[in-house]
């Protein structure tokens, strides 16, 4: 008799899906969004285009399945890179350094998101999906700050949520500045500056309590 364990059908739905999700992730990258598709997928995981039709709506759907992984392990870096700071302006630094690494080491992820960002924009019904994924990762970046201003006991003029908002854009800014001009953006200039603006908002709120 075998000692293989089955699995559930609930367990095999899931590990299709996750098998699909990397399958999806690997086809999305070497094609881009508008070239990939989900026959590419199904062939890629070894599974029936039927198989990927039963686990996701669409190739949109699909997209997102795999965005979400890389919310999750963005937001887990972010995490680590964030944790020992002793400062609001050190966090700044460790932060946008570590944004600046992921955007040097994995351009073309950066591209294949800059590609599905625009699709999305033009269709209400996925760019709230699509803004919902975005939310997650400005929320994981507000926690990390609000954990340094509770161990560190420093105070900010600006709120969590908005320096998140302003973080994101930035290094999507310099993000699209280094695929124009790869070597044009020093990769210590995000850090730079996000270390200046951390340190700057905590003089502002020290100024600010002041009597």
């Amino acid at each position: 008799m075998s000692t293989r364990t089955r699995l559930t059908r609930a367990e095999s739905k899931a590990r299709t899906r996750s098998e699909l999700v990397e399958a999806g992730r690997r086809v999305f990258l070497e094609r881009g969004y508008h070239g990939a598709s989900l026959e590419a997928v199904a062939d890629a995981a070894g599974f029936s285009t039927g198989a990927v039709y039963s686990a996701f709506d669409g190739k949109a759907d699909l997209f997102l399945a795999v965005f979400d992984a890389r919310v999750a392990d963005r937001a887990r870096q972010l995490e680590r890179a964030g944790a020992s700071a002793a400062s609001a302006a050190e966090q700044g630094a460790d932060l946008a350094r570590e944004f600046t690494n992921a955007s040097r080491q994995e351009r073309d992820w950066s591209i294949l998101v800059i590609e599905f960002w625009v699709h999305a924009a033009r269709n209400p019904e996925l760019r709230r999906r699509f803004a919902q994924r975005h939310d997650a990762l400005k929320a994981a970046i507000g926690r990390v700050i609000d954990k340094m201003l509770a161990r560190t006991g420093e105070r900010l003029s600006l709120d969590s949520e908005q320096l998140a908002i302003a973080a994101i854009a930035l290094g999507n800014g310099l993000t699209l500045e280094r695929l124009a001009h790869p070597d044009g953006v020093p990769d210590e200039l995000f850090p730079t500056v996000g270390a200046l603006i951390m340190e700057g908002l905590a003089r502002d709120a020290r100024k600010g309590a002041e009597p």
